[in-house]
Parts: structure tokens; C-alpha cells; sequence
């Protein structure tokens, strides 16, 4: 994945670590890393669920124009994917949401998710004359000239809010239910 891809999206902190923790410490390491993996694997669909019905549509045709040259067209909403980390000793507690990348390639929309999240500056090339006015006013950056700026969506970030309320019982519920599967395997 690439560093435009992800970022945390979710954290547990404070006293809510501590009480998971200390259902997870009666568990044994194996068994406690799949308890919060899957805890967080069913969390995250259901993020992923809410940021393919907030993402913006682009156009849908199969090809555009990119820096002068015929792309393929991908969206982000088909894109979506999620990946769940862990610390050492079985503790997990934070994963992330974002695009699913294929390097070097523009089959992926990786490479303009964060235009799209945080919003951008619209630049074209400055003429000659307002090169040198850039330049009298000591930019370094003259060659362009910002005539715009568009504004974020953070349809992920409101993705992560409105699934906030269900992180902690979706955990309780999956190290519940680990606990259900190892005593019927044991």
C-alpha cells in the first residue's frame, strides 16, 4: 500500500484499552490475536460499507485525460479495501482504510485519493508576466500560478464517525465469540 493509502483510521485508547486488554490477557496469545483481528476485520466492513455510499462518483466514462495522455478511468468507491495491524503478544488495536494500489499503474486510485479526501489547489502555468510579479514578490514556486482551490469530501473520515459507536461492541462480541470456538475445540 502506499503512504497516500492508508493512514490510522481508528484507535482504542484510555480506559476502553485497558478493560479489551484485560479480557484479552485471560486469553491465550493465538487466541486473542484472532479475537481483535476479526473484531476489527468485522468493524472495518462495515466502515468500508458506509465510505462506498459517501464517496463521490466521478465521471463514468472508461477512460480520461490525465496530464495529456488517455487513461483508464477507476473510482474510488470500487477501490476500497482495509488492512488490520498488530502489535506483539496477540494485541491489536488499530487498522486503517483506503485504496487498494497497484504500483506504477493507473488501473488503482491510489495516486489521487488524498485530492479527493483533503481537497486540492487548482494550478495551471503563469504567463511570463506573472512570472516576473511572482518573482518581484521573492516566490520560489513562479512557473505556476493557483486559480483555485477545491474542497475536501473526507468521506472516510465521516465514515470513521459514523461507525465510531460500534468499535467497541463489535470487540467485545468477536472475543466472545473466539472464547465460544475454543472451548468447542477444546
Amino acid at each position: 500500500m502506499s503512504s497516500n493509502a492508508f493512514k490510522v483510521a481508528v484507535e482504542i485508547d484510555g480506559g476502553d484499552i485497558d478493560r479489551i486488554n484485560r479480557k484479552l490477557s485471560q486469553l491465550a496469545i493465538p487466541t486473542a490475536t484472532k479475537a481483535m483481528k476479526n473484531g476489527f476485520r468485522t468493524w472495518f466492513k462495515k466502515v468500508r460499507a458506509t465510505a462506498k455510499q459517501l464517496a463521490p462518483m466521478g465521471d463514468s466514462a472508461p477512460t480520461e485525460k490525465v496530464r495529456g495522455q488517455m487513461k483508464p478511468n477507476p473510482h474510488i468507491r470500487d477501490n476500497l479495501t482495509y488492512s488490520v495491524k498488530g502489535y506483539s503478544k496477540g494485541r491489536v488495536v488499530w487498522g486503517a482504510l483506503g485504496v487498494k494500489e497497484i504500483r506504477g499503474s493507473y488501473m488503482t486510485p491510489h495516486w489521487y485519493i488524498r485530492w479527493v479526501e483533503f481537497g486540492h489547489e487548482v494550478k495551471r502555468a503563469a504567463t511570463v508576466n506573472e512570472q516576473m510579479l511572482l518573482k518581484s514578490r521573492g516566490e520560489r514556486r513562479f512557473k505556476t500560478i493557483r486559480v483555485g482551490r477545491v474542497p475536501g469530501r473526507y468521506f472516510i473520515r465521516r465514515a470513521y464517525e459514523a461507525n465510531a459507536y460500534a468499535l467497541l461492541p463489535i470487540m467485545d462480541q468477536a472475543i466472545a465469540d473466539q472464547v465460544l470456538k475454543e472451548w468447542g475445540n477444546g
